[in-house]
């Protein structure tokens, strides 16, 4: 937690150096220079909050406690070790004996925040070093990544064809839960994401001096927000409280990361075994599961209408998150029959679905009968920029017939599959 703010903390003098570290190979030594400069850079922005927020005292003491800590721990395997090891560790008991319990509560939180950051960064660096080993395709894969378990069961013997039919029996079920040792706060849960995002995109090269200041900036102000926000709640959450906490993690882990991770598996596999899996091909390797809401022996609060009303909102998430990415497609799918075919499948299931729907409008009327696949998304009653005011049942109905038959043979828009 070093002070010093004369230049941006993730500044850079040699691009072409940074790029060799974010892209280093397995083997050289310069892969975790990324990883020290994040740990280092979030901890001089603690320490200056800690100086700014709660005076220098407490930094000085913080830092003391830290600088201890780590020797203890790189004295603890010397020959010397027991009796230097014994001497820190008396210093750090006296330091701490000596503490209020007012101080003691903030070198505590000090201490939590600064793990916290030190998680973060790490996190990153697996990332930046999965992007890494994908530029290496000479090197060995990740371990347990899907390349790197493809790629074993194919030396082990184990055919294509095998090989689909092998994970077609493997289940992934991850629950969701509102386990009572959950004590993170939604709040805290949205600071920790926004500093990953902003430590992934400070890698994006090239990175200027001013970029790197606002990137700094904000982490600051981050940091400072978790520094001044109350790690727990004041009250027990309802069951209500709970399902829509729930949810929040729908958008934030599911959404954007389950097509990701299909496409990666659908691309090992081609790497492998030189196959194209079709959609219908891919085995449903992760499904999901929630005891949230539902757990009625373990929660005395829990109700059929509990039960009923995570149910309901769990659906309308999923689809209001359906129709948004919907919506988004047709501001930008504007292909004309003019200038590039249309499948005669997904002609006859416009027309079929049409002749199901009466007085229907199109936001762009003017092009409607050449922009067939615009035309056939603009088709349903559902979709509106705004998904409250849509009626449930259509949204149900509707939605899930449009979903099935836009995946149709002849579509030019891969951005079809991430709905799917």
């Amino acid at each position: 937690m070093t002070m010093g703010e004369d230049q941006p903390l993730w500044g850079i003098k040699d691009q072409n150096s940074r790029l060799a570290e974010l892209t280093a190979r397995t083997s050289d030594s310069a892969k975790e220079q990324p990883l020290r400069r994040d740990v280092r850079s979030l901890g001089i922005l603690l320490g200056r909050i800690l100086t700014e927020q709660s005076g220098s005292a407490l930094y000085d003491v913080v830092e003391r406690l830290r600088r201890l800590l780590i020797q203890h721990r790189e004295q603890s395997g010397s020959l010397a070790g027991p009796k230097l090891d014994a001497n820190l560790m008396e210093e750090v008991r006296s330091i701490v004996s000596k503490m209020e319990l007012d101080q003691a509560y903030k070198v505590t939180k000090a201490f939590a925040i600064y793990f916290e950051l030190t998680n973060l960064a790490e996190t990153n660096h697996r990332k930046r070093r999965r992007r890494a080993g994908k530029l290496h395709l000479d090197e060995p894969p990740l371990p347990g990544s899907f390349f790197g378990t493809l790629l074993r069961m194919k030396k082990a013997g184990i055919s294509a064809e095998d090989a689909v039919k092998t994970l077609r029996e493997v289940r992934i079920v991850p629950v969701f839960t509102a386990h009572p040792t959950e004590v993170a706060r939604l709040t805290v849960l949205l600071k920790r994401r926004r500093i990953a995002q902003l430590l992934e995109r400070l890698d994006r090269l090239p990175l200027t001096d001013a970029e790197a200041l606002e990137c700094e900036s904000i982490i600051q102000a981050e940091i400072t927000e978790l520094w001044q926000t109350d790690e727990v709640r004041l009250r027990r959450p309802r069951v209500s409280d709970e399902i829509r906490i729930g949810l929040e993690y729908f958008p934030m882990a599911l959404f954007d990361t389950l097509p990701r991770l299909y496409q990666e598996f659908r691309d090992s596999f081609q790497k492998v075994y030189g196959l194209d899996l079709r959609e219908g091909d891919l085995p449903p390797l992760v499904n999901f599961g929630s005891w949230i809401g539902g757990d009625r022996d373990g929660n005395p609060f829990v109700t059929p209408d509990c039960i009923h009303e995570a149910l309901e909102k769990a659906r309308t998430a999923i689809l209001d998150y359906y129709i948004k990415e919907v919506w988004r497609l047709l501001e930008g799918i504007s292909a004309s029959v003019r200038q590039a075919g249309i499948s005669e499948a997904l002609r006859k299931k416009l027309s079929d679905y049409e002749s199901r729907l009466e007085n229907v409008e199109f936001r762009w009327a003017a092009q409607a009968e050449i922009e067939l696949y615009r035309r056939f998304l603009g088709s349903p009653p559902h979709l509106t920029p705004d998904p409250v005011v849509v009626d449930p049942a259509w949204r149900r109905v509707g939605l899930a017939t449009a979903l099935i038959e836009m995946l149709v043979p002849g579509c030019p828009y891969g951005r079809f599959r991430k709905l799917k």
